[in-house]
C-alpha cells in the first residue's frame, strides 16, 4: 500500500516538472536567438545564458536552511510565482542589463523547483526500481523540453507571445504542487558540504558537472552553430528539439540498464559515446538525416550523465544525507552550466564556429580520464 502511495506521489511530481520543462524548452532558444537578433556577441550570449546557473550555485548553499525555516510547500509556491513573473518581465525590459537580472531571478526560482522535485522523487523511490524511476523522470522532463522548443519554433521571436505562453505553462505546472497535501516530513540537512561530497564521490559529482557543461553549451549555442550551415531561425531552433528527443528516449534505456548492470561501466560507455558524437558533429551536420541521428545520440548521452548519476546518488545517500547530496549534485551541475556557455562561446569566437563540437569532446575526454583514474566503486556504498 505504501509503495503504491509513493508511486502516486512520484507521478504527481513528475507531471509538474514536465509542464515546467515546457517553459524551460521555450525560454532557452527564445533568449539566445532574441539576443542574437540584437547583435549581441556569442561571448555575451554565453555569459547571459549562464545567469540561471549562477543563481543556482549561489542559492543552493542556503536552500536547506530556507526550506527548514519556510517549509517546502511555501518555498516551491514562491518559486513558481517568481519564474512566471520573470517570463512576463523579459519582453517588458528589452535590454541586456535587465536580462542579466531577470534571468538570474528566473534561475533562482527554477532551482527551488528542481531541488525539491528531485529530493521528493529519490525519497519516494526504492532501490530495486530507482534506475527506471529516475530514467522516466529524466525522459518526461525532456519531453516537456521538446514540446517547448517545438512550440517556440512555430511561434518565433517576431512578437512577445512566446514569453507569455511560457509564463502560462509555469502557472499550469504549479497547480498540482499548489494543492498537494502530503510531502516528505524529513528536514533538509543544514550542513551541505559540497567539497566533501566531491572528494568522496568524484564520479557522481563529476557526472553532474559534465551534464551541466554539455547541456547548457548545446542548448544555448547549438542554434548559433546551426546557422553556419544556412539553416533558418526556425530550423536552427529545431536542432535543440532533435537533441532533446535523445534526452527523452535514452534515459529510459539507461535507467533500465542501471538496475541490471555495473553502473560504473555504464558511465564509461556514456562518456565514450559523448566523445564520439561530438567529434563527428562538424562532419555530419550538413546532411539532414545524419545531423538528426547524431544529435539524438548526443542528447541521450548528455542526459544519461545526469540520470545515471542521480540514480547512483539515491542508492548511496539516504535520509537527510540524500537531501544534502542532492543539493551538492545540483550545485556542481549548475557550476558546469555557468562555465559551459561562456567557455564554448569564447572558443567559437576565437577559433571559429566549428570549434563548438570539438571543444566539448576534449572536455568529455578529460572527464573520462579522471573518472577512470580516480575509480568509483566505493561511491556505490550506502552511507
Amino acid at each position: 500500500m505504501q509503495i503504491a502511495k509513493n508511486y502516486k506521489k512520484i507521478i504527481l511530481v513528475v507531471s509538474t516538472i514536465s509542464l515546467a520543462g515546457i517553459t524551460f524548452g521555450m525560454t532557452m532558444p527564445l533568449s539566445t536567438l532574441t539576443l542574437k537578433s540584437w547583435g549581441v556577441s556569442s561571448t555575451m550570449i554565453g555569459l547571459n545564458s549562464a545567469m540561471p546557473a549562477l543563481s543556482a550555485v549561489l542559492l543552493t548553499p542556503f536552500l536547506p536552511k530556507i526550506l527548514n525555516q519556510w517549509g517546502q510547500r511555501n518555498v516551491i509556491r514562491f518559486c513558481f510565482v517568481l519564474v512566471a513573473i520573470c517570463c512576463i518581465c523579459l519582453p517588458l525590459f528589452p535590454d541586456l542589463f535587465s536580462w542579466f537580472i531577470l534571468r538570474f531571478l528566473l534561475g533562482a526560482g527554477a532551482t527551488g523547483i528542481w531541488v525539491l522535485s528531485e529530493v521528493w522523487i529519490n525519497a519516494y523511490a526504492d532501490d530495486e526500481n530507482r534506475g527506471k524511476i529516475i530514467g522516466a523522470y529524466a525522459a518526461v522532463l525532456s519531453f516537456g523540453f521538446i514540446i517547448g522548443v517545438l512550440m517556440f519554433s512555430v511561434i518565433g521571436i517576431e512578437d512577445n507571445r512566446a514569453f507569455y505562453i511560457a509564463a502560462g505553462f509555469v502557472i499550469i505546472a504549479a497547480i498540482p504542487v499548489w494543492t498537494i497535501t502530503e510531502l516528505p516530513n524529513e528536514e533538509m540537512a543544514d550542513d551541505v558540504s559540497f567539497w566533501r561530497h566531491m572528494v568522496s564521490s568524484p564520479g557522481l559529482m563529476g557526472s553532474s558537472w559534465m551534464m551541466g557543461f554539455l547541456y547548457a553549451g548545446t542548448a544555448y549555442l547549438l542554434p548559433i552553430y546551426a546557422l553556419q550551415f544556412d539553416l533558418t531561425l526556425a530550423q536552427s531552433s529545431r536542432t535543440v528539439a532533435w537533441l532533446g528527443s535523445g534526452e527523452l528516449a535514452m534515459p529510459l534505456m539507461v535507467g533500465w540498464l542501471a538496475d541490471r548492470v555495473d553502473k560504473r561501466k555504464l558511465m564509461i560507455c556514456i562518456a565514450l559515446t559523448t566523445i564520439a558524437t561530438l567529434s563527428i558533429l562538424p562532419l555530419v551536420f550538413a546532411a539532414p538525416f545524419m545531423r538528426l541521428a547524431t544529435l539524438f545520440v548526443l542528447g541521450g548521452a548528455i542526459m544519461s550523465f545526469y540520470s545515471l548519476g542521480l540514480t547512483m546518488l539515491g542508492q548511496k545517500f539516504k535520509g537527510s544525507l540524500l537531501a544534502s547530496a542532492n543539493a551538492s549534485f545540483i550545485f556542481f551541475l549548475c557550476l558546469g552550466e555557468i562555465i559551459g556557455p561562456p567557455v564554448i562561446g569564447t572558443v567559437m569566437d576565437i577559433f571559429g564556429t566549428f570549434a563548438f563540437g570539438w571543444s566539448m569532446a576534449l572536455i568529455s575526454l578529460i572527464y573520462l580520464v579522471i573518472f577512470i583514474s580516480a575509480g568509483s566503486k566505493t561511491e556505490m556504498q550506502s552511507v
